[in-house]
């Protein structure tokens, strides 16, 4: 009687699979903030760090955070699934001769056409959730639960296929191939597979205590996914085996061709879409990048101000060098100035582009509305503090309003 090694190769996976994905996880969790910070030393100026940290909070914590917690952990597992996919195979096909040996010993095809499905996979994966994630920073709370709640059902999706997948990869099928076979016969089945896998850890991030350090949490965490990778691996082999039995010629039968052609034509046509969309985020993050390079100093005693009835004229020149390496088109500006007694200032800028190295004065022309308090004591308004704000729309999820000068002078009138 031969020995029974499943167990063994079991226990190999999940101990091989914990080193890696835990070890990504810890590292993300301790290594993450010395990154943030060694890139906004980099890359912000120092007068921009709190009206960043303030952003990457709002954005990445608040907005985003069920979406980056289940794409974090996609991410990982695909990357486990990569690197560990020869274990996954032995696993699965040391169970499959073990427990259901009636199906006969499969003619393995070689690691490397295996290995190149499990990159297929965790390229459709990054796709799907590129969609996910250009639906969460929309500046729509529904379209926003939309990416969240695809994102989560992409990776259940990502799950499924990843582990059903070493049965069917033993008769020769491909990613879309198996994708139509679970479709077509098995889709309820298949997503109970996915839901063991990823569940349990979606239910535990989101209950536990909040008081628990980083490396515990990551740890039970780790431990329940990588459980429930190894489960289903071998719920895949049940899976694949009972869809053998009843149909016995399942897996040499090939997709129709117009599901190749429209699965084809759909990771096309993503790939087009979602390039053109991160093209145009970045080059909006850079864009603004360039414009938070630049110095920018008010000259406050060069400031004109009128008063007209209940309107305030005011001039104020702003001196700015470009360090930046590209021109600086002050018309792409959008500056608000605050302070008290001022309603709904619109700045108009007048001046031109900015060389890179040149230095530069142009003119904040703006007509603020006065307040009945600021009408009748009009030397304490004279004597206000104001700052401006620098104002962006980047492609994220809402305007940016990020301080320029900070309110500690006085405006002086002419």
């Amino acid at each position: 009687m031969e020995p029974k090694l499943t167990k063994y190769w079991f226990v190999i996976y999940v101990l091989a699979a914990l080193l890696i994905l835990g070890g990504l996880l810890n590292l993300g969790v301790h290594l993450g903030p010395k990154l943030e910070l060694w890139l906004l030393v980099k890359l912000v100026p120092e007068v921009w760090h709190p009206a960043v940290n303030d952003l990457i909070h709002r954005l990445f914590f608040e907005e985003l955070r069920a979406f980056l917690v289940t794409t974090g952990f996609g991410l990982g597992i695909i990357t486990v699934g990569m690197v560990l996919f020869p274990l996954k195979e032995k696993l699965s096909t040391t169970y499959e001769r073990e427990r259901f040996p009636e199906l006969g010993k499969q003619l393995q095809p070689p690691l490397w056409r295996q290995g190149l499905e499990e990159v297929k996979l965790a390229f459709l994966y990054l796709l799907l959730q590129g969609m996910s994630l250009f639906l969460a920073v929309q500046d729509y709370t529904f379209l926003a639960s939309l990416g969240a709640a695809l994102s989560i059902a992409y990776l259940v999706s990502a799950m499924t296929l990843d582990h059903c997948s070493p049965f069917f990869q033993r008769r020769n099928c491909k990613i879309h191939g198996i994708i139509w076979i679970l479709l077509r016969h098995a889709p309820l089945h298949a997503t109970l597979i996915g839901l063991i896998c990823i569940g349990p850890v979606i239910i535990l991030e989101r209950h536990l205590p909040t008081s628990l350090e980083p490396t515990v949490a990551i740890a039970i965490l780790v431990l329940a996914e990588i459980l429930g990778m190894a489960c289903a691996t071998l719920l895949g082999c049940h899976l694949g085996s009972a869809l053998v039995k009843k149909e016995t010629n399942l897996a040499n039968q090939h997709p129709p061709k117009l599901w190749t052609f429209s699965y084809r034509t759909m990771v096309f046509i993503l790939t087009i879409w979602l390039g053109v969309f991160f093209s145009w985020w970045g080059n909006g993050i850079h864009t603004h990048y360039q414009i938070m390079k630049c110095q920018y100093q008010p000259l406050w005693k060069g400031t004109e101000f009128k008063i007209r009835e209940t309107k305030a004229l005011i001039s104020l020149p702003l001196q700015i060098t470009n360090k930046s390496s590209k021109p600086l088109d002050v018309n792409r500006l959008q500056i608000e100035v605050k302070g008290d007694g001022i309603l709904d200032g619109e700045v108009i800028l007048t001046g031109s582009a900015i060389q890179t190295g040149e230095t530069s004065t142009i003119w904040l022309n703006f007509e603020a509305h006065l307040t009945e308090e600021a009408l009748s004591d009009l030397p304490r308004f004279l004597e206000a503090k104001y700052s401006a704000f620098l104002k962006f729309e980047p492609p994220l999820s809402a305007p940016i309003a990020l301080e320029l000068f900070p309110q500690n002078e006085p405006v002086y009138s002419k």
